[in-house]
């Protein structure tokens, strides 16, 4: 969980990713989660994951992008387990090598979709993703707790690290035993790690109200956004990517292996 933590976390640089407007990356990350949800074939998945593995190298986030798909591993496995098993339990299945590739295409899929957002958050601003959302009309207090909620994560992260080494420095096994057994050792990390969020959100509330969060309605910035020819061009090409895709898809449909 630490290692998925750590990999949606900011990574400064100065790439082109980095320099791109975060409306146009948040569209490129819509649009790899609608292609995905649109197409459940392997072949497509697998253009959309070498996509977002360009995008990463051209952000030079390909380290911190990696660590993000290995830290959902649990999750992967989890999505693939529970696909088969309800596909194997429900009456007049098909083979179970179609079973197998339909599970493995759902679990491959949960890749692209959380691959596609870390690009997102690695090469964005907490900043820039508040601007970002008040520019869709949002309202700053939702906004706010969404930023905050980003701002602790590697905060977070940082401290489950910490709580799990001093808990095994002490002969707490984590590693070892079924898994009923691996839950019930993992309380005497849950209930520190819950208490500091707790006093965190607690500090985080007196900051606020000495500061007189939500006395302004409205909210300004130091920096405001501005859309650049590269960045209307990356918004075409995105959207006509989407226009392509719905187009093969529901339109004109092809056959896909």
């Amino acid at each position: 969980m630490a290692t998925l933590l750590q990999g949606l976390q900011f990574y400064p640089g100065d790439s082109f990713i980095h320099r791109l407007d975060p409306r146009a990356k948040l569209l490129i990350s819509t649009t790899f989660l609608l292609i995905t949800l649109i197409y459940v074939e392997v072949t497509v998945t697998t253009i959309i994951v070498a996509a977002e593995a360009l995008l990463a190298a051209m952000g030079g986030v390909v380290r911190r992008w990696i660590k993000t798909v290995y830290g959902s591993i649990p999750f992967i496995a989890a999505v693939f387990l529970v696909n088969y098993l309800v596909r194997m339990l429900m009456p007049g299945q098909p083979p179970t090598q179609v079973i197998l590739y339909e599970s493995f295409a759902a679990a491959y899929r949960l890749v692209a979709l959380l691959a596609s957002f870390s690009i997102f958050f690695l090469t964005t601003t907490p900043e820039e993703i508040g601007m970002t959302l008040t520019k869709l009309r949002i309202p700053y207090t939702y906004v706010f707790a969404f930023i905050s909620a980003i701002r602790f994560t590697p905060v977070l992260a940082e401290e489950l690290q910490t709580i799990m080494d001093s808990q095994r420095s002490r002969g707490l096994e984590l590693d070892k035993g079924n898994p009923l057994t691996r839950l019930k050792r993992y309380i005497p990390i849950l209930v520190p790690l819950i208490v500091n969020v707790l006093r965190r959100s607690y500090e985080l509330a007196e900051a606020m109200e000495v500061k007189c969060f939500g006395a302004s309605k409205k909210r300004t910035y130091l920096k405001e956004l501005k859309l650049r020819p590269k960045d209307l061009a990356v918004i075409f090409l995105t959207l006509a990517s989407i226009a392509i895709s719905i187009y093969f898809k529901f339109i004109n449909p092809i056959k896909i292996p």
